[in-house]
């Protein structure tokens, strides 16, 4: 929270003085890292979103803010490992994401100047911040996408799961994330700026995919969440752990939180007016 106060602190100083102010979108697309899949670039979807940038005088950092619609997805039957396949998990997640960025250019850029002999043309850069981020990860059961964070398929919420005496509560849809990555961007006219980027997310979470932990007792989890939450919680059939069933086995790795990576085009527009010299 005290990083988020001092990115708007930032901002609220700063965009007094900058000079250009940049409405754009971006489109690309978007994978996840996680105990379903564990290999990048792999099964990917769309990644959509809106962007305001302020540039600042020195003409090296830039502050901007974006919305960013991200789909990610993935399934046990895409991997290659026996165990996945034997699980046969899958989900999908649509996630928002929200906040201020820092761009930091290699060299100095300033938009609006399209002449490849000046040094301002184009610049590579590299980026970071702070988000908000709201996901809600879904399983396909019989054609129907159910939301997954209110069945507690881990057992979250009641009885069986507790921590200290004290019931596990089901897991936040609201995350604070860590955005970074790099790109290179370009003028393409006089109003006009184009970025090619690629980052990673960094959560705080190990739910994107709905699986953290252990396999519950199926029977009771059945009993106290319904037999929906039981049916998602385990999608094989040949799991044998206590009692012959998969009570007890390694459902995910919880230690190992949840990544996903976002790559693609940002095209803004500068608005500024035009220096006209004085007739005289």
């Amino acid at each position: 929270m005290k990083n988020i106060i001092l990115f708007l602190i930032i901002f609220t100083t700063f965009s007094v003085e900058s000079q250009v102010k940049e409405f754009g979108f971006f489109s690309g697309t978007s994978y996840y890292i996680g105990d379903i899949n564990r290999n990048h670039f792999s099964q990917q979807d769309l990644s959509l979103g809106l962007v305001y940038k302020t540039d600042f005088p020195n003409d090296r950092i830039s502050l901007r803010f974006h919305l960013m619609y991200n789909k990610l997805k993935a399934n046990d039957n895409k991997s290659e490992v026996e165990e996945q396949l034997v699980r046969n998990l899958g989900f999908k997640n649509s996630v928002i994401e929200f906040g201020p960025i820092i761009e930091i250019d290699f060299f100095k850029f300033h938009p609006g100047q399209n002449n490849k002999k000046e040094s301002y043309f184009g610049s590579p850069y590299f980026f970071g911040g702070i988000n908000f981020m709201r996901m809600n990860p879904k399983a396909n059961i019989d054609g129907v996408w159910t939301e997954l964070q209110p069945l507690g398929t881990e057992g979250q919420g009641t009885i069986l799961r507790n921590k200290n005496n004290e019931i596990v509560k089901k897991y936040s849809r609201n995350q604070i994330i860590i955005p970074f990555g790099f790109g290179v961007k370009m003028n393409i006219s006089h109003h006009l700026c184009l970025s090619v980027e690629y980052g990673m997310r960094k959560t705080y979470t190990d739910y994107i995919d709905d699986v953290s932990g252990l396999y519950p007792d199926l029977i009771e989890l059945g009993n106290q969440a319904g037999e929906l939450s039981a049916q998602l919680s385990n999608r094989s059939e040949s799991l044998e752990g206590i009692n012959n069933s998969a009570y007890g086995l390694q459902r995910g790795n919880s230690s190992d939180k949840d990544w996903y990576a976002v790559t693609g085009i940002i095209l803004t527009y500068e608005f500024f007016k035009d220096v006209i010299c004085p007739k005289w």
